[in-house]
């Protein structure tokens, strides 16, 4: 039981952050095949005990740090959506919520590249496919002619943009996502302009 100061809880953040550090430096350096649960909690000075209080495995480990990667993902992105699910659709504004996509990637690049550089890069990729579209299935119905065609091509330049701004220093990310969103976003927006305004009428 959880002591009512919050001292179990921080202890047990310090330890979740030791053991995440440890997996990346150490997948950084040999790679997440060559590293055992014995070198992470070498690394991270605690037991192999501790460790499996918190995580099954390695494998554990690895799906829910790309699970905690995805949770700030969405919480920038969704919440924005939620708020363009009142029909406030521009390329502006779509463009906004991609880079703030963006800018939660670059806050976590490091962990990002390391696992897209890695044994972690199809399981990340997978779960990036998925953040997306569950973003997209927010404003959706906002959207006439949105067909699951459509989305996969949406989810997967999205997921490409992401992985191409993990892997390359991009320079002026606004003018690239608004260029972004004029090009391949430009004709659903009016779409959803247009059946907003029939809503309306």
């Amino acid at each position: 039981m959880a002591r009512k100061d919050g001292t179990d809880d921080l202890r047990i953040k310090r330890t979740q952050k030791s053991i995440k550090e440890a997996f990346f430096d150490l997948s950084e350096k040999v790679g997440f095949e060559h590293i055992s649960v014995k070198d992470i909690t070498d690394y991270a000075g605690i037991s192999r005990n501790t460790f499996y209080l918190h995580y099954s495995d390695k494998y554990d480990l690895l799906n829910r740090i790309c699970d905690e990667l995805m949770r700030i993902l969405f919480f920038r992105v969704g919440k924005q959506l939620r708020r363009a699910q009142r029909g406030d659709f521009s390329v502006e504004r779509v463009a906004a919520v991609i880079k703030l996509g963006l800018s939660a990637v670059e806050d976590n690049k490091r962990y990002y590249k390391i696992l897209l550089s890695d044994f972690g890069a199809d399981i990340l990729l997978e779960k990036i496919s998925q953040i997306i579209r569950l973003c997209l299935n927010l404003v959706k119905n906002d959207i006439d002619m949105l067909s699951e065609y459509s989305l996969e091509y949406i989810v997967d330049g999205m997921t490409g943009v992401i992985r191409y701004c993990v892997m390359h220093n991009v320079e002026n990310t606004e003018n690239e996502c608004l260029a972004f969103t004029k090009i391949h976003l430009g004709s659903i927006i009016n779409a959803a302009n247009e059946k907003e305004k029939r809503v309306n009428e």
